[in-house]
C-alpha cells in the first residue's frame, strides 16, 4: 500500500463486542489465577501431609490453571489494544473450540449414544460450545473487527472532511505581462554615439549592440 493510499485509510474505534470479550477474558484470567493459587496451596499441604502422586498431580494442575489465567490476561490486553496476534489467537481458539465440540459428538456416537442424546445430554456439551465459538469466529471475521485489529483498514468517509474543496478561479495572463519586455539601447554603451534604427553595430567604434 502506498503512502497516498494509507493517508486515506483510518483505523476504526474498538467495537463493543471486542470490549465484552476483553472483559470476559479478564474475568476468566483472574479466576484461573485465583483457582490456581488455591490449588497451589493445597498441593503444598498435600506434599507435606501425604506426598507422592497426589501432590505431583496437584502441582501440575495448578501450574496449568495459572498459566491459562496469565494467557487470558495477556490475550485480554491484546484484544483491548487491537493487536494482530490477539485476533489470530482468538480465531485459532474459536476454531479449536469448534473442533473439540465436533469431536465430543463423534465420541458420543462412537460410544453408542444417538445423535439426539449426544446433543441434548447436557447444556454444556457439545452443541452450545460449537454455537458459541461459531458466533465468536463470525464476529472476529467481520469487517469492522478486522479493521480494528489492523487486518484491513476502513476508508475514511466524506463526512470526516471539514468541507468541500473550493476551486480558485483561473485568470489567464497575457503574454505582455508573462514575458519581460526587452528595450533596445538608444546609444552605444562604449562611445555614447546614438544608434541608428535597425543597426546592429555602432558606426563609430563598431561595438555590437545588445
Amino acid at each position: 500500500m502506498s503512502s497516498l493510499d494509507a493517508s486515506y485509510m483510518t483505523r476504526p474505534g474498538r467495537p463493543a463486542g471486542v470490549t465484552i470479550v476483553t472483559i470476559l477474558e479478564i474475568i476468566i484470567g483472574i479466576g484461573d489465577v485465583i483457582i490456581g493459587s488455591v490449588l497451589l496451596i493445597l498441593a503444598l499441604i498435600a506434599g507435606v501431609l501425604v506426598g507422592g502422586a497426589l501432590a505431583s498431580a496437584l502441582f501440575f494442575i495448578d501450574f496449568v490453571v495459572i498459566g491459562l489465567g496469565i494467557f487470558s490476561l495477556v490475550l485480554a490486553y491484546g484484544l483491548w489494544t487491537g493487536k494482530r496476534w490477539a485476533w489470530t489467537l482468538s480465531v485459532i481458539g474459536a476454531i479449536i473450540g469448534i473442533i473439540l465440540g465436533v469431536l465430543v459428538i463423534a465420541v458420543n456416537l462412537a460410544a453408542g449414544s444417538g445423535i439426539l442424546e449426544s446433543l441434548s445430554s447436557s447444556p454444556r456439551e457439545p452443541l452450545v460450545p460449537i454455537i458459541l465459538y461459531g458466533l465468536i469466529l463470525v464476529f472476529l471475521c467481520t469487517r469492522n473487527v478486522r479493521a480494528f485489529f489492523g487486518q484491513r483498514y476502513a476508508p475514511i468517509t466524506q463526512s470526516l472532511y471539514p468541507g468541500p474543496t473550493v476551486q480558485q478561479p483561473y485568470y489567464p495572463q497575457s503574454e505582455a505581462y508573462s514575458q519581460p519586455a526587452t528595450r533596445r539601447p538608444t546609444a552605444c554603451t562604449n562611445c555614447g554615439r546614438p544608434i541608428l534604427p535597425g543597426a546592429n553595430f555602432c558606426d563609430r567604434c563598431g561595438t555590437r549592440i545588445r
